[in-house]
């Protein structure tokens, strides 16, 4: 997690304030080194796992996981950002449909039903093909056209081929249709840190 380090509350100056993170997103570090080589996509993808592991354990949604909203810090550490959207599993009310982002938005999230945690991991699935490949899930479609393949047509990124078999199956289980069926994030940092180390 992003360190959080003070706020301003009294206008004008409202402001959050968080730790430094030099190296900036996840995503404009792929824009400009190209999809990180297996040993650090996974070293990543741990670092993930153990934070989103973290939060679902005090019964916090992210509901927006993907690279924009990864931060580096001065040694490569990745750190989880922007809980602009993120919520309370308190049990009371209804959690928000189409929160997030349409290309690493879980189908339940999409189609208005009620969700869980479990949406967060669809989108670490969705992640993990976004750091493999230095690509933004479906670009040859509209947002609005991926999420209605995902709900309609059940589409997911195409896994290239020359994907590790254990990643593959990490994705796969993670952007399972049934949440339930979905690992969590306890069980994808051990399957993760058992590819990395």
């Amino acid at each position: 997690m992003v360190q959080f380090i003070g706020a301003c509350t009294h206008s004008p100056n409202l402001c959050i304030v968080f730790e430094y993170m030099p190296g900036g997103s996840v995503f404009d570090w792929v824009r400009r080194h190209g999809p990180p080589r297996l040993p650090a996509l996974l070293k990543m993808a741990a670092e993930v796992a153990r934070g989103m592991d973290y939060l679902h354990r005090r019964r916090v949604v992210h509901r927006d996981l993907k690279a924009a909203n990864l931060l580096l810090d001065d040694s490569g550490c990745v750190k989880i950002a922007d809980f602009g959207v993120a919520r309370l599993l308190d049990g009371g009310g209804v959690m928000t449909a189409e929160t997030g982002t349409y290309r690493w938005m879980a189908p339940e999230v999409i189609e208005h039903t009620p969700y869980t945690e479990k949406a967060d991991v669809y989108s670490y699935g969705v992640l993990l093909w976004e750091l493999l490949t230095g690509r933004v899930p479906y670009d040859t479609m509209t947002p609005l056209q991926a999420a209605v393949g995902v709900v309609q047509k059940g589409l997911r990124p195409p896994i290239p081929p020359a994907c590790p078999p254990g990643l593959a199956a990490v994705m796969r289980a993670c952007w399972d249709r049934d949440p339930a069926a979905r690992p969590g994030f306890g069980e994808l940092k051990a399957s993760v840190e058992a590819l990395y180390l």
